[in-house]
């Protein structure tokens, strides 16, 4: 799932607001983060996130979140779950449910689940809307808008990146450059990290020296919910 549009994306039959997605890798990872986006959940949905081999996940899974609620962002449609370590293991399956569904289906976008790799944002760091309309002005003055687009977005600032982790700064703007969605949870612990965390592409800035020696850099980019 790469484009955040409800007509793509994976989607339960009309009446079933119930299901799993199950996700797969050839080899074992460290799962951290999941994160559905753009879905059509409610604020009563409820989540429940198993990680082991793809035959032990139902019976005998290394990681069991339970059932619990979903913490879908209102207007968001954003849940995320974040497990309180790295699990390895070669599977995860994500256990959705959201009976009072009005839409009576459930319907996800995007989707996230994988490693992470942790690094403190500056203070200046900020989020806002990136808002896309087309006005037309009459002769008289009159102006009709219409609405186009409207993405939430974080530019941020890593002020003290240590030498050692610019492999994954690397990685980072790799994938950016193949144009790829990738996940920005900006404050883990916070209660509305759900709603603040933005998964699309990022527009990576340039990098600087922090210190004389060269032993920190600084590194900033940009990041848009994937539309």
């Amino acid at each position: 799932m790469t484009v955040g549009s409800p007509a793509v994306a994976w989607q339960t039959p009309a009446g079933t607001t119930t299901a799993a997605l199950t996700i797969t890798s050839p080899a074992a990872l460290f799962w951290r983060v999941a994160c559905l986006s753009r879905t059509n959940l409610t604020s009563a949905a409820t989540i429940r996130l198993r990680a082991g081999t793809a035959a032990n996940l139902v019976s005998a899974p290394t990681y069991d979140s339970g059932t619990i609620p979903a913490g879908v962002a209102i207007g968001i449609g954003q849940a995320l779950h974040i497990l309180p370590l790295a699990v390895s293991a070669a599977a995860l399956r994500i256990d959705l449910s959201d009976p009072t569904n009005p839409d009576g289906f459930l319907n996800v976008p995007l989707a996230f689940a994988g490693p992470v790799a942790e690094a403190s944002i500056a203070p200046e760091s900020d989020t806002g809307l990136e808002v896309r309309q087309a006005d037309t002005t009459t002769r008289a003055g009159v102006v009709f808008t219409d609405p186009l687009s409207r993405a939430r977005g974080w530019q941020f600032r890593l002020a003290a990146t240590r030498e050692e982790d610019l492999a994954w700064l690397d990685a980072f703007e790799a994938a950016a450059a193949a144009r790829r969605n990738l996940l920005f949870v900006p404050r883990a612990e916070y209660a509305r990290a759900s709603a603040e965390t933005v998964f699309g592409l990022l527009t990576p800035g340039r990098r600087s020296f922090s210190t004389a020696t060269g032993a920190r850099r600084r590194w900033s980019a940009t990041i848009i919910e994937r539309l």
